[in-house]
């Protein structure tokens, strides 16, 4: 009943790894839009803020358009809009949005009082008007402490995300295996290559297997992918070392 349960779950398994793998040579993993090339649309509010009123503002402006709202969480006053790209009309927009969400109302009375003392003493002519109109414009910026930039972000490849983690983990693979080795040196009658590479082959079954459900789900592939799939591969590790645990106890037993 155990050998028929493994070869269904290795036969699932198999389809499981030749769907994915057909998935990411007809279409690719779906990359996160912020490991994609983008433009980036920075805000900086002179307070805090609700991200549902981002969110609300930047509906009307993209509509159906892919975008992605980033908090800076140390002092939640800026915001990060992220989309495929970012119009000139579109800047605008969010722009001229984001600086009316959160008017510094003191500050907009003071400086109206300003204006309307320093208007007192200019005598408006045809010459001067386009010259005060600038000023206001200038200081409604100064009141509502509005900082905001808009740039690009280069495609970050996925290999770039996994290169970090190709060393650190084939030293702990190694390590591994070094302790498979001679701590399960019983198990498979004392062959120990064969308790060796059924640990590899499992391991790499595991991480097949996980990256297809990615791939054919869709799931963003994004920064945090590689770190889960580690730990979901030491799980299963753990798991399978305690398996091996009874058999060795057994062993033991026996003789």
């Amino acid at each position: 009943m155990k050998s028929e349960t493994k070869k269904i779950i290795g036969f699932a398994c198999a389809l499981l790894i030749i769907a994915g793998i057909i998935v990411v040579v007809l279409k690719g993993f779906n990359v996160d839009l912020s490991l994609r090339q983008h433009d980036t649309f920075k805000f900086v509010f002179d307070q805090k803020f609700e991200k549902n009123d981002i969110d609300s503002i930047c509906k009307d402006v993209f509509g159906d358009k892919e975008y992605e709202i980033k908090t800076v969480e140390v002092f939640t006053d800026a915001v990060y809009i992220i989309s495929p790209t970012i119009t000139e009309k579109e800047e605008n927009k969010l722009k001229d949005s984001f600086s009316k969400l959160y008017p510094n109302e003191e500050s907009i009375d003071k400086t109206e009082e300003e204006i309307t003392d320093e208007s007192e003493d200019i005598v408006i002519d045809e010459n001067n008007i386009s010259e005060v109109n600038e000023d206001v414009v200038d200081d409604n910026n100064l009141i509502k402490g509005v900082d905001y930039d808009l740039y690009k972000d280069a495609k970050v490849r996925i290999r770039d995300i996994v290169n970090p983690y190709i060393l650190p983990s084939v030293i702990s693979l190694i390590i591994i295996m070094i302790y498979v080795a001679i701590k399960y040196r019983k198990l498979n009658q004392g062959k120990i290559y064969i308790t060796v590479l059924k640990t590899l082959c499992e391991m790499m079954v595991i991480t097949l297997a996980l990256l297809s459900v990615i791939a054919i789900i869709r799931i963003p592939f994004q920064s945090t992918v590689i770190p889960i799939l580690i730990f979901i591969i030491l799980t299963c590790l753990v798991i399978r070392f305690e398996k091996n645990e009874k058999e060795l106890k057994e062993i033991n037993e026996n003789e």
